[in-house]
């Protein structure tokens, strides 16, 4: 696809950064809109400009639930980004998670015509693996390029474009989801006065902001929890292999405190954070908390160990729904480095003993990214350090994935085979082998 400009800035602020490219990103949740405006300087350097965050729950399950509501959060969120920024959003990547991504790995085959790999070739191939794996009823939301199989060889490389063959077979993990899904979104973003420039499934963009290349390389399963869902993804020889997305996220551990309490959602919520825990086993059974509800004149006897193990059981059936998805997929044996966790239903006491002894496997949490960081653009010391407050904030980690993941070669493959590339194409001249192991586990897979 074509990368086009998301901002028009300010004279000044153009002219000192027209050698790189600036990139607007909005990450819709279920608690809230993100909105991001990045300054790329290269995949090593992103500089963070601006950014909006409007809380809102009309987004759930990756659904519209209001619409009025939700595009007004929107355009609320893009524009206290523009405001920090000093800019005005035209163009953005939309990054989301929906329990109706329908994902598969397939295969475009293509004779070769006149012996030398082109462009068109490479766009024919995703065209021809969409025939085949691409309903009528869905649109194809994210596609990744795994590889490439050149005539018979037994190994994949990245690029084939002016190789001398026969025929190629071009390998892509899909991410599909409902048309009407799709246009819905569309629309909701027109009435924003913005276009979309690319949509992404969230857990792709959370990967790419929270997973190191050697984790990629010998096999990582990144589980996103959010509120309303948890996002999964699977890597194996630096090749993206597996998605899906659980309805099901931290939410419900707060509607099931609630319910046994007999409380507000909000306090559900606020008892989660200050009190909860996911590890029933550091918990010691007679320790009591004196609770008091907002409005009330009564006070609560809560036992820590009881509200443990509410939050214990939700979080039990969320892990076990992601090893399920896993094991029916047949990639336990693939996942060498474990389990990477993200998102803010991770954000909890215990989470990691508590997961390491469910799932018998290396799980670890992600940390900050090193190439996000503030750009200091103001005229006062005050502005930055809120900017640069809000950049270290784990909320935007998505968001900042995305910025992450438009300079990825993963998305620079993916690329060649849009339709743009024919007027766009570029030679790369580096072949990579991906290696026979991998080649062995797609087709194990497809």
């Amino acid at each position: 696809m074509e990368t086009s400009f998301a901002l028009l800035f300010s004279d000044n602020l153009f002219s000192a950064m027209k050698n790189t490219e600036n990139l607007v990103v909005v990450h819709l949740s279920a608690t809230a809109v993100y909105v991001v405006i990045g300054n790329v300087v290269s995949a090593e350097d992103i500089r963070i400009l601006g950014v909006g965050q409007v809380k809102n729950s009309d987004f759930y399950q990756g659904q519209i639930t209001h619409r009025e509501r939700l595009q007004g959060a929107i355009k609320q969120a893009i524009q206290e980004a523009e405001d920090t920024a000093n800019c005005r959003v035209h163009s953005v990547w939309l990054t989301l998670a929906t329990p109706e991504l329908l994902s598969r790995n397939s295969a475009g085959e293509v004779r070769v015509e006149g012996e030398e790999v082109r462009a068109q070739d490479m766009v024919q191939a995703l065209s021809n693996a969409k025939s085949r794996d691409l309903s009528s009823e869905y649109y194809l939301m994210h596609c990744c390029q795994q590889g490439i199989y050149v005539d018979d060889q037994d190994f994949m490389v990245d690029d084939a474009i002016e190789m001398m063959a026969s025929n190629i077979t071009v390998m892509y993990h899909m991410m599909m989801m409902p048309v009407a899904s799709r246009q819905n979104i569309q629309n909701l973003l027109q009435r924003c006065d913005v276009g979309i420039d690319h949509i992404v499934f969230d857990a792709v963009t959370s990967a790419e902001y929270s997973l190191m290349s050697d984790e990629r390389q010998q096999g990582v399963c990144l589980v996103d929890i959010g509120a309303s869902t948890t996002s999964i993804c699977v890597y194996k020889e630096n090749k993206l292999i597996f998605t899906h997305c659980i309805p099901t996220g931290s939410h419900e551990v707060t509607m099931d405190i609630s319910a046994d309490f007999g409380i507000s959602m909000i306090e559900a919520e606020k008892l989660k954070k200050t009190h909860g825990t996911v590890d029933i086993h550091s918990v010691d059974p007679s320790t009591f908390f004196i609770f008091k509800p907002q409005g009330s004149s009564d006070e609560m006897n809560i036992g820590t160990y009881n509200l443990a193990r509410i939050i214990e059981a939700r979080y039990v059936q969320i892990f076990t729904e992601v090893a399920r998805q896993l094991h029916e997929a047949d990639l336990i044996g693939y996942i060498d480095k474990g389990i990477v966790l993200t998102g803010g239903g991770t954000v909890i006491k215990g989470m990691i003993p508590f997961a390491k002894k469910l799932l018998k496997m290396p799980v670890v949490l992600t940390n900050t990214h090193p190439a996000i960081s503030a750009h200091n653009h103001f005229n006062n010391d005050e502005s930055f350090k809120h900017l640069n407050t809000q950049v270290n904030d784990r909320a935007y980690q998505t968001a900042f994935g995305t910025l992450l993941y438009s300079q990825s070669e993963q998305f620079r493959r993916s690329e060649k085979s849009e339709p743009e590339a024919i007027k766009n194409s570029r030679v790369s001249g580096v072949f990579h082998n991906a290696g026979q192991r991998f080649a062995n586990v797609l087709k194990k897979i497809l």
